[in-house]
């Protein structure tokens, strides 16, 4: 751990360039956590995995019973409704996470490759790599420190009125100061796993997308390099054809990687969306329960504080991913206002037809699309508090 920190401190002082992903942090996490099943896993940690999944099962199997004894109260039912659908969603993403690990592994492989390859150019490139390592890497210790202020919300009153932090039906009655401290601990540790699960699954979403973003950044200077080339008046016409040759042959490649690398993005799209469909459904249903529950509660601070963490941990959620998505479709146009700044006009009929070719495909951004109708963006994210908004009035003018 101290190497660790050591290794991170050189890198944010600019002392030393990340030798990874910082995918591959979170997956460790996430693995310690026994929620990422890898394909090296030993015997124990697969027994230590299904332990903690069966953990998880039986925490949403008594959330599920309590909920069905309480829809006639309208706060306690939304309270436990909120924390289910919580718990729900993220089970769904731990199985969909595990379910497809090949292919998940396959992206991951990938972007560490495309990481090792752009460490090795030039020295602006490798600055990127740097700088984006920390923003994904401050993100992360900041979504850390938000999922540990969720599990305070969550259990922090069952230290002043002795109940349990979270209302739920277990087999047997909860009927002795042994059995409160037993399921209240019970409940906490399984609610540390649980959020802290979902911070690093989605925080890995989100770093996939960011590292999109990257390459995206780092064709759109290597498209400028070129261009610092073409608006030297020997590559226009009559220059040294060998080095007119070379020019062609980098201009390919970059075109080349530009195919691939939009084609990857695909991939990952299609890998994500139903993640990404869950994720905005139960975003929608959850602000609009959550904030409906703190009106309800306002007589009772620490019951609002809990419903308004709630709200606006969700907010942060789904404003996380409409980051990342938007920024990938931004940095993907990057490209074309790189290639507007070469001196293409003034070079021969193949330069312009290859510089014209790509600016058509640059001109239209790479969106993450959830089934090709929500593109992953602050539009996406507007219109997710725009329906929340909606029913809430609705829930408030249902009530009254």
């Amino acid at each position: 751990m101290e190497q660790h920190l050591k290794k991170i401190k050189r890198i944010f002082n600019g002392q030393e360039y990340p030798q990874t992903i910082c995918i591959s942090y979170s997956l460790n996490m996430l693995t310690y956590l026994g929620q990422w099943n890898h394909k090296d896993s030993t015997r124990a940690f697969k027994i230590y995995f299904y332990f903690i999944s069966l953990l998880f099962l039986f925490h949403f199997y008594a959330l599920v019973r309590d909920l069905f004894e309480t829809y006639n109260d309208l706060i306690l039912f939304g309270d436990n409704m909120c924390v289910t659908a919580g718990v729900a969603l993220v089970l769904y993403k731990k199985v969909y996470h595990n379910y497809y690990r090949e292919n998940f592994e396959e992206i991951f492989g990938k972007l560490q490759s495309l990481s090792k390859e752009n460490d090795k150019r030039i020295t602006p490139i490798r600055n990127l790599l740097r700088t984006y390592f920390i923003q994904e890497y401050i993100l992360t210790i900041s979504t850390i420190f938000l999922g540990l202020s969720l599990i305070v919300a969550i259990c922090g009153h069952s230290f002043f009125d002795l109940t349990l932090p979270i209302r739920a039906k277990y087999p047997t009655e909860v009927d002795s100061v042994e059995k409160l401290v037993f399921f209240s601990l019970f409940q906490a540790s399984v609610s540390f796993f649980l959020i802290e699960g979902i911070v690093f699954i989605d925080g890995i979403g989100g770093q996939v997308m960011s590292q999109m973003s990257l390459q995206f950044h780092i064709l759109s200077l290597e498209f400028r390099t070129i261009g610092h080339t073409l608006n030297n008046d020997s590559t226009c016409g009559s220059g040294d054809p060998n080095h007119i040759s070379m020019v062609r042959q980098d201009l390919h490649e970059l075109i080349q990687r530009h195919q691939q690398l939009i084609e990857f993005g695909m991939n990952v799209n299609s890998l994500y969306q139903p993640m990404l469909m869950a994720q905005l459904g139960c975003s929608v249903s959850m602000i609009c329960l959550t904030a409906f529950e703190a009106t309800l509660t306002m007589h009772d601070l620490f019951l609002f504080m809990r419903f308004a963490v709630y709200t606006l941990s969700v907010l942060i959620q789904i404003l996380y991913w409409c980051y990342y998505g938007n920024r990938v479709s931004y940095m993907s146009t990057m490209i074309n206002d790189a290639i507007i700044e070469c001196n293409w006009l003034g070079s021969d009929t193949s330069f312009k037809k290859d510089f014209m070719l790509t600016m058509m495909r640059a001109q239209k951004p790479f969106k993450f699309k959830v089934y090709g109708y929500f593109p992953i963006s602050y539009d996406t994210f507007i219109a997710v508090l725009s329906r929340s908004y909606s029913f809430f009035t609705l829930f408030r003018t249902v009530s009254k």
